[in-house]
């Protein structure tokens, strides 16, 4: 009851805030193709407990463990016992990824107060990440939320990795990331931009948590079959960001779970499909064919027509004004006499 209180709490206050601002929010840009289908391809290695391919593990998760590996030194903090700032270098600069993590934490483990803790747990979630692995990476980063409550780098990242746990049908992960989703919202348009860190980089991350943070709460939305609100914050999110395969998937199942059911939905399920296959993530498509063309079927009649609905949505980024139209529902049952 408590978590729904909070979550509820700071849901009403962020619906607040967005009428107040509702004609002053500036256009976010997508991010760029690459990083999105990366990051695709990230979630699903997660879900299968792979690691991560060399490449992706510099820009993920959504650009958040870089930004933390460009903080590493400890600005103007001094470490004044020499033992404890041999540790820490030595940790610091051990070049196998899974050998700093456990460097890190047994630093962590030894100093529990030392000046640079925020750092090395920063730190330490990185390298876990770079190794591929989620539980760990969970692990440091709500440690991290313990001993820095205003680290939203750690936050988006919890947000992030409970919804890759929601949709496997961890309901537990679900309620956790709709109360920090909501929580997050409020946070981003607060988040002052760190003195170590460069204002686009700043812009940067700013952008991607507010998309995490957006998109999750979208999600919890369709959990709870609330479709209006769902398409809201999923519209919102799409906008953000028009490569991200997790929103538009679910902004998909918002428009055709709706009543009447919107027919824009099949377009984003047609783009969710061409992302899912662009980052090679076999699952979600299956899926998602499975679920897009039933619709389709007994919307319109039959599948003619399906697939050639797929191929041109892999070459539109938003939804054309006609798209409707170009799909004819199925003549109503004749009754029986």
């Amino acid at each position: 009851m408590a978590r729904k209180a909070r979550r509820d709490a700071a849901r009403n206050k962020l619906n607040q805030k967005l009428n107040q601002n509702r004609h002053k929010q500036a256009k976010f840009e997508p991010a760029n193709q690459p990083s999105r289908l990366c990051y695709a391809s990230f979630v699903h290695r997660l879900r299968l407990h792979q690691p991560l391919r060399p490449l992706c593990a510099l820009g993920l998760l959504l650009g958040l463990a870089a930004a933390i590996a460009q903080q590493a030194p400890a600005g103007q903090k001094v470490i004044q016992d020499p033992a404890e700032y041999t540790a820490y270098t030595a940790a610091v600069n051990t070049q196998d990824a899974t050998a700093r993590a456990e460097a890190l934490e047994a630093f962590i483990e030894q100093y529990p107060k030392s000046v640079v803790l925020i750092e090395a747990l920063e730190l330490e979630m990185a390298a876990w990440q770079t190794v591929g692995d989620s539980k760990q990476v969970m692990k440091v980063a709500k440690r991290l939320l313990a001993a820095d409550s205003g680290n939203i780098r750690a936050l988006g990242i919890v947000v992030a990795l409970d919804r890759v746990s929601a949709a496997q049908g961890d309901n537990a992960a679900l309620n956790e990331m709709c109360v920090d989703a909501s929580g997050g919202m409020l946070e981003v348009p607060m988040w002052r931009q760190p003195a170590d860190m460069s204002q686009g980089d700043y812009v940067t991350l700013s952008k991607l948590l507010n998309d995490i943070f957006v998109g999750a709460e979208g999600y919890c939305a369709v959990e709870q079959k609330n479709y209006s609100q769902a398409r809201e914050w999923l519209t919102r999110a799409y906008g953000m960001d028009s490569t991200n395969v997790q929103d538009t998937y679910q902004l998909a199942v918002a428009d055709l779970e709706s009543t009447p059911l919107d027919a824009g939905g099949f377009w984003y399920c047609s783009r969710a499909i061409h992302l899912a296959q662009s980052a090679a993530i076999p699952q979600d498509t299956t899926s998602m064919v499975a679920y897009c063309k039933a619709k389709y079927a007994k919307y319109h009649g039959a599948d003619d027509g399906w697939d050639a609905l797929v191929t041109n949505a892999a070459a539109e980024d938003t939804l054309p004004p006609d798209f409707a139209a170009r799909i004819a529902p199925a003549a109503p049952a004749t009754p029986q006499k």
